[in-house]
């Protein structure tokens, strides 16, 4: 053997040793990310979802997403395992980030695609995924509900966990035995279970208020994982607005437990939650990319303190006090978990049974006044049509409670509330003045624009509790906002007489059977008929 020649072998020899991940197949080597990449080509199809996300569907069997990277049904891991398969060898870790960062730039020429969470509306029809590994979903329409496969893909984290096959012919009654929800709230509490199938709409921040001992964490874990099963149904407040984003990306009901405080940021988070903005982050490992976070999402807490809800956030609540549980009834976590293991297929199967109810009756309901969650209202009026209650009514006389309770929480509106008896015509400067303590406590407003702000701020929840609130925007000869201010009961007060008479009105699309609602249709107007309070 000449010295050419061994150098030669001494060279391979070298080369095979500093790279392990060649495949030698006895007629041409290739890299372990060659081989990684042509294997996700053989089994997967790859696109790109509408925040920037890429993903992976296998292209037979189930439609199951795989994210490229993540929890352990990542498309990462899947190929990790199909390389040992085929290769005997474990993919050395550099090979696979060479494979992903092929896979996601061929995934940006495909378009992009909606990604949903658990819930999803396609066509007019609602699809709730079952997260199970046949990739089945439920199909909710007017005439019911069946098990099929979706037309849409439904994303999961690890923490989302199978719900249970629903069985048909169950009551809503088995919830509310494992419920201590007052009579009047069960209606509130079931539109929020039927609304949270909806992934298109705001939702309201369902909010559990009680003494201890009232079974608040319990409640939430049970209406969480009625429709979000999950290992990790409620968790402890977020300490920044970057761990909220990442509590809150993976589930589509979010429980958050044992609130004492609402800060700024965090009340900011959960209203922008609510109404589906986006966030912006730098995204992790780069100087500059930024990673965009846009999620719409259902919250429920417990353990707060009304008073200390900003306006936005009040705004948007749905308070539920919980009833006592008698010492004599209270029962502990090994009993309580397997008796609603066992109720829930039962459970799901009934609140199936009332979405598709609501389904059918929803595209005919007129909200006569609108509320700030105007479409959690109009679905919480559908479901007092099916059900014959009075949730609409109950749920607004809620909304100007929860308003007075914001506007006590805050010291500055709580004095003008006690001091203004007439009606109030002037700038910031003047209310300031007239309200200005002889020793303003902490957080009083120092300024003129502060007390602006403050007042735009509680401006809705001060009409909501009776008052006319209203500013010219400086449009006068001095240019400075002049307020005008109008207590409840005042002859100035100019009220709608019709706002605790007409709550909504349906267009009846057919005769409507006596079991269904006591209010009665003219045959004549059957194409649009006025129909009594609901």
């Amino acid at each position: 053997m000449d010295d050419v020649t061994l150098k030669t072998l001494e060279q391979d020899l070298v080369e095979i040793k500093q790279n392990p991940e060649r495949i030698d197949n006895g007629t041409e080597r290739k890299s372990a990310s060659t081989t990684l990449v042509e294997l996700a080509l053989e089994r997967f199809q790859f696109g790109i979802s509408t925040t920037g996300e890429t993903f992976a569907v296998p292209k037979s069997g189930p439609q199951l997403v795989a994210m490229l990277r993540g929890a352990k049904t990542s498309l990462r891991g899947q190929l990790a395992n199909l390389y040992f398969k085929r290769t005997g060898r474990a993919a050395p870790q550099q090979a696979l980030t060479d494979a992903m960062l092929v896979i996601e730039g061929m995934a940006q020429d495909e378009g992009a695609v909606e990604l949903y969470l658990r819930v999803a509306r396609h066509d007019n029809v609602l699809w709730l995924d079952l997260g199970d590994q046949n990739g089945l979903a439920v199909r909710i329409v007017a005439e019911g509900w069946s098990i099929a496969p979706p037309p849409v893909l439904f994303k999961r984290t690890a923490l989302n966990d199978p719900l249970p096959a629903p069985v048909p012919g169950g009551s809503l009654d088995e919830l509310w035995r494992r419920l201590n929800v007052a009579e009047a709230d069960r209606p509130l509490v079931a539109a929020w279970l039927v609304a949270a199938m909806y992934h298109d709409i705001p939702h309201p921040v369902l909010a559990f208020f009680g003494e201890q001992g009232t079974g608040k964490t319990t409640a939430q874990k049970l209406l969480v994982s009625c429709i979000d099963a999950s290992r990790v149904p409620t968790r402890k407040p977020p300490r920044d607005a970057d761990s909220w984003v990442t509590a809150a990306a993976g589930s589509w009901v979010v429980g958050l437990d044992n609130l004492t405080d609402v800060q700024p940021w965090l009340s900011d988070s959960i209203c922008r939650a609510v109404t589906g903005d986006g966030d912006v982050r730098r995204k992790l490992y780069t100087d500059g990319e930024h990673a965009v976070f846009a999620f719409r999402r259902v919250i429920t807490l417990n353990g707060i303190d009304v008073g200390s809800l900003r306006g936005d956030l009040s705004e948007r609540l749905l308070p539920i006090h919980l009833e006592v549980i008698p010492e004599n009834a209270r029962l502990g976590e090994d009993e309580i978990w397997p008796d609603w293991n066992e109720a829930h297929p039962r459970v799901l199967g009934a609140l199936l049974d009332l979405a598709a109810s609501v389904v059918s009756v929803h595209p005919y309901v007129r909200l006569e006044r609108k509320p700030r969650m105007a479409d959690f209202a109009k679905i919480l009026a559908a479901v007092d049509r099916v059900q014959g209650t009075d949730g609409l009514r109950h749920y607004l006389d809620k909304q100007v409670s929860i308003a007075a309770d914001s506007l006590s929480g805050d010291q500055f509106m709580s004095c003008l509330i006690d001091n203004i008896n007439a009606p109030f015509t002037g700038t910031s400067v003047d209310l300031l003045r007239r309200l200005m303590p002889e020793k303003p406590p902490k957080g009083w407003p120092r300024t003129a624009r502060a007390v602006t702000q403050r007042l735009h701020r509680h401006a809705p929840s001060l009409r909501k509790a009776g008052w006319a609130v209203s500013d010219d925007g400086g449009r006068n000869h001095m240019n400075a906002v002049r307020w005008s201010i109008v207590p409840p009961d005042h002859p100035e007060m100019v009220r709608n007489s019709s706002s605790q008479d007409s709550l909504t009105r349906e267009k009846c699309p057919k005769r409507e059977s006596a079991s269904l609602a006591s209010q009665k249709c003219s045959p004549s107007l059957d194409d649009g008929c006025m129909e009594g309070e609901l």
